[in-house]
């Protein structure tokens, strides 16, 4: 096997995975590895897996049970990660690569370790074109038509509040999987955390130019990809939407705590600062301590973030924030 391993979680995914796999073949950087796990899918995703898999450089998992994509994504990290792989690269079913995706992000990878050592764990990220269903062009930058602000300078302080990462978009090395790993249960998603490692422990490097076509479809689970899309009531229920970034916003709080515990347990030397500004994040934010709707507490809470400058987001998500602060403790729970 090769010391670049691509990992790829499918569910239900059989419209679109074709092309990408297809794009990943067609690498200019040849030498991979890609892992797939299926996550129980009921379409044809697992027979074009099968088909795929007379590909020697494509290993497909065996263990199909539902466990969620963050889960399942784990799972494929520890196996790339017991493999010997040094870097690694995360895929979603329904984009298509550039064919210098990964000698990119590779060999902007190397680059970095050539400045910074290749103990300190890394992430690489790109920009992404935005695409519809059928490939057609939607806008040249994703990080542009959502407005996520980039990590430069202040990168935890950012992702506690937002993800500007998506795991599609980049590539990370051996010693940042060995501190990720293993995901712990609470994660939101396999690529947040990531990057919230990344940022507390080592450092993210961005590759301004889009890397691949990320394909937006009536059957993405990740919301719109476009900022203002999401407040338009004719596309998205507003009532459902923010129930979502309710959830979002306590997993968010469940994933803090969860890297809070790992910088203690396992004390990296170049990480004291992520760990004062997580305990002091998730002291402001301890769910023992009750808080009623709009109540004192919770308005001190709110105040007391502002004074920390977390989350470092932009304004109309950095009040959408404020406001699940303010709601008070509890979880919505999932529709049914």
């Amino acid at each position: 096997m090769s010391n670049v391993f691509v990992v790829l979680s499918t569910y239900n995914g059989g419209a679109y995975l074709r092309p990408l796999i297809e794009s990943i073949r067609n690498q200019s950087h040849a030498d991979w590895t890609l892992l797939v796990r299926d996550d129980g899918s009921q379409d044809q995703t697992f027979p074009l897996l099968r088909e795929a898999a007379a590909d020697r450089r494509i290993v497909l998992l065996e263990n199909r049970c539902h466990c969620g994509a963050a889960a399942s994504f784990g799972h494929l990290m520890q196996e790339a990660y017991r493999a010997g792989g040094e870097y690694l690269a995360f895929a979603d079913q329904d984009d298509v690569w550039f064919p210098d995706k990964l000698e990119r992000l590779l060999e902007q990878m190397r680059i970095r370790e050539k400045r910074t050592g290749r103990r300190l764990p890394h992430l690489v990220y790109s920009d992404l074109k935005v695409v519809n269903a059928d490939l057609r062009p939607i806008h040249p930058s994703f990080l542009h038509y959502s407005r996520l602000r980039h990590g430069e300078g202040q990168p935890l302080r950012i992702l506690l509040g937002r993800s500007f990462v998506l795991g599609c978009a980049c590539m990370v090395n051996r010693p940042l999987m060995e501190f990720a790993l293993p995901l712990p249960a609470t994660v939101a998603s396999h690529d947040w955390w990531t990057a919230l490692c990344a940022a507390s422990v080592g450092q993210i490097s961005y590759l301004a130019q889009p890397m691949l076509l990320f394909r937006r479809h009536p059957r993405n689970t990740s919301g719109p990809a476009g900022f203002w899309a999401g407040f338009n009531p004719l596309r998205y229920s507003w009532s459902k939407r923010w129930q979502i970034g309710r959830r979002s916003f306590w997993r968010s709080l469940e994933q803090a705590r969860a890297l809070r515990d790992r910088l203690h347990q396992r004390s990296p030397a170049a990480a004291e600062e992520a760990t004062k500004l997580l305990d002091c994040f998730c002291r402001v934010l301890d769910l023992t301590e009750r808080a009623a709707p709009c109540s004192y507490g919770a308005w001190r809470r709110l105040l007391e973030l502002h004074r920390m400058g977390v989350p470092a987001i932009d304004l109309p998500r950095r009040i959408l924030y404020g406001l699940c602060v303010l709601c008070g403790d509890g979880e919505p729970k999932a529709e049914s």
